[in-house]
């Protein structure tokens, strides 16, 4: 279930790359990260409320209609098998 949402988000921050563009000028900035039992979504920027409420709603209009391309989840999946591969050569990790 770990991979499975690892792939999740990075297929989402993916697709949300290029709409939010415009957010990133803007210096608003996201961040997906896989919480514990969740999806944890960080939105941070400028302390206008009006640009954070749109942006957190091109984050849910994405995460409403999510798809992806097979070419997508190639690319993801080999990316991710390098940063497994990459932490698992770590000793820190192999010892826990």
């Amino acid at each position: 279930s770990v991979v499975l949402l690892d792939t999740f988000i990075s297929i989402l921050s993916l697709n949300l790359s290029e709409p939010a563009y415009g957010a990133g000028i803007a210096k608003l900035e996201d961040k997906l990260v896989a919480g514990e039992h969740s999806l944890v979504i960080r939105v941070k920027g400028l302390n206008h409320k009006l640009p954070h409420f749109l942006y957190s709603q091109l984050i849910t209009d994405h995460l409403s209609d999510f798809s992806f391309t097979p070419a997508a989840f190639e690319m993801i999946k080999e990316e991710l098998k390098k940063t497994y591969c990459n932490m698992l050569i770590k000793s820190e990790v192999l010892a826990k």
